[in-house]
């Protein structure tokens, strides 16, 4: 542990922008806790604080890891500052629509009621769309970067990957559906299949307990930003062989693109993630073995010398 920790400390978090946001979304998601804590008004079933307090915890971790991106880049250093300053701008606009109308008792997201409620939900979904190419754009940069290690570089690949894919399921989420198209409410859109938002749901998380919930692939992809590149520094930091290092790398990134993939059909079969079905628990078992398999693959293919290369 104590090498992990070392290993991660001597990476900068160099973007100030998203340094600033990040700090700005902390002291938010403080004051906007202790709202959580003492406010009893509702919104769909739950606090009326709980999205934006977790969308402010999530702005948190986007931003520093943005910025830990951008100080692994060294060419088009100036590009990379613009790429990285506009993705803490859409994501601030996100946050003063979410917090603002949540603070009013409304809901943000898949209200289409007035015209008031379209223009919100124009910006926050054109903002998530150039969000998704600007976090494209950097990971472009990232991409075939030479001044870090492969292993670490080959982390990010399945970070960037599996993350952007996973912000890409949340525009399944956006499309309306039958109920709503039979009987129109102003609202297009939802996140739970087979059952209404804002009913039964996992304590904060909120992801339906008696329905399908996209939600969870979409938070388990979004977070392959984090995962993947802790996975690549834990393994440089314990074992010394890179051959083991990459076989153990591409092994969990399978199994982690495999994991979102099988969660995904769950819940689009409408099913809940605290009752898989044994279909689903078929798809875990497999995600795991293909993963296993190809880092037993990788291992037994891998021609490379046991000592870091750059």
């Amino acid at each position: 542990m104590t090498r992990f920790i070392s290993t991660l400390s001597s990476y900068s978090f160099s973007h100030r922008p998203l340094n600033w946001l990040a700090l700005a979304s902390i002291a938010g998601a403080t004051i906007v806790g202790v709202f959580y804590l003492f406010d009893t008004r509702e919104l769909l079933g739950v606090s009326l604080w709980e999205k934006p307090l977790k969308f402010l915890l999530s702005t948190v971790v986007y931003a520093l890891t943005f910025s830990w991106f951008a100080g692994l880049i060294t060419k088009r250093q100036r590009v990379v500052w613009w790429l990285g300053t506009l993705i803490a701008l859409m994501l601030a606009i996100e946050l003063i629509i979410i917090i603002g109308l949540a603070s009013a008792g409304l809901t943000s997201h898949f209200n289409v009621s007035n015209g008031f409620h379209i223009a919100m939900w124009s910006i926050m979904a054109s903002g998530i769309s150039i969000l998704w190419f600007l976090s494209f754009a950097v990971g472009a940069f990232l991409w075939n970067s030479q001044t870090i290690t492969a292993v670490l570089r080959n982390a990010i690949r399945w970070g960037l990957s599996i993350g952007l894919a996973g912000m890409g399921l949340a525009f399944t989420m956006t499309s309306p559906n039958p109920e709503q198209l039979s009987n129109f409410e102003g609202i297009a859109g939802a996140h739970t299949v087979g059952a209404s938002d804002g009913g039964p749901g996992l304590p904060f998380l909120g992801w339906s307990t008696v329905g399908g919930d996209l939600r969870i692939a979409h938070f388990l992809g979004l977070h392959g930003l984090q995962f993947m590149p802790l996975i690549g520094l834990w393994l440089i930091a314990s074992i010394a062989s890179v051959r083991l290092q990459r076989a153990l790398l591409h092994g969990a990134g399978v199994t982690y693109a495999l994991l979102v993939v099988t969660v995904y059909i769950q819940a689009l079969a409408g099913e809940s993630i605290v009752a898989p079905s044994a279909l689903t628990i078929v798809g875990l078992v497999t995600s795991v073995g293909v993963g296993l398999l190809t880092g037993t693959v990788v291992f037994l293919n891998a021609r490379t010398s046991p000592r870091i290369t750059r």
